[in-house]
């Protein structure tokens, strides 16, 4: 028989192969950039993860900066709370997604002052958070087929983002939240529970696509183009 599951937080299950390393991307002075890898283990290693971010993001920053490249390429998954946590500063203070269940049954995501919240319930954080010198930043985020659940979560936390737009392939399609159910005999069972959505409540569930689809060589050149493009329109 089930005995009740533990309450939904979103994917915390590894990768299921080795990840590759993705470096970082080279960038000319007036863009940030920020690659977003996978997580998961230990609290230390989460927080650990967590400064390691931001405390690159804040480096990166200058008041100069046209924009930012958000790299979630090769992001196989893990947890998403710290993920959200540490692109934070980039995603700005605002509900970044739900988890939409059966009967339509919401639960907000959201980051606000260094925290990730689910339904106003703290899932990560951390004490010495850091705002942007420019607040609401031009944004391009880069995906390929290995960008995976808890990674797919971050891609659909940019979605429906103002001066936001995606770059690269479609996502895995594992964009769904599972939840674990104890078994009388002590084993686990996890089952897909709920499918990620925007802030809009545009639902997904399957590979995201890209809103320009380019060959792995063409995709940071052409962020970089989108971006200084937009920025002139902005300003």
């Amino acid at each position: 028989m089930f005995v009740p599951a533990r309450p939904l937080k979103g994917l915390e299950t590894p990768p299921a192969k080795q990840p590759l390393v993705y470096p970082d991307e080279p960038v000319p002075g007036d863009i940030g950039y920020i690659r977003v890898p996978w997580v998961v283990g230990s609290q230390e290693k989460l927080d650990a993860y967590i400064t390691r971010v931001q405390a690159q993001i804040k480096e990166r920053d200058k008041p100069e900066l046209k924009g930012w490249v958000v790299d979630l390429r090769g992001n196989m998954g893990g947890n998403m709370w710290p993920m959200l946590v540490g692109a934070g500063p980039i995603l700005g203070e605002d509900t970044l997604g739900y988890f939409i269940e059966s009967h339509n049954t919401k639960t907000a995501w959201r980051y606000e002052k260094g925290k990730a919240l689910l339904d106003g319930n703290i899932q990560a954080e951390t004490a010495n958070y850091y705002t942007l010198k420019s607040a609401n930043p031009i944004v391009a985020v880069l995906t390929d087929t290995l960008t995976a659940s808890s990674g797919e979560a971050v891609a659909v936390a940019f979605k429906a983002r103002k001066h936001t737009r995606s770059f690269g392939a479609g996502t895995c399609g594992v964009s769904t939240s599972r939840s674990r159910f104890y078994l009388s005999e002590g084993s686990v069972l996890l089952l897909t529970t709920a499918v990620f959505a925007d802030r809009r409540l545009v639902q997904y569930g399957q590979s995201l696509a890209p809103d320009e689809p380019l060959k792995s060589s063409e995709v940071v050149p052409r962020a970089i183009r989108w971006i200084r493009e937009e920025y002139e329109v902005k300003k």
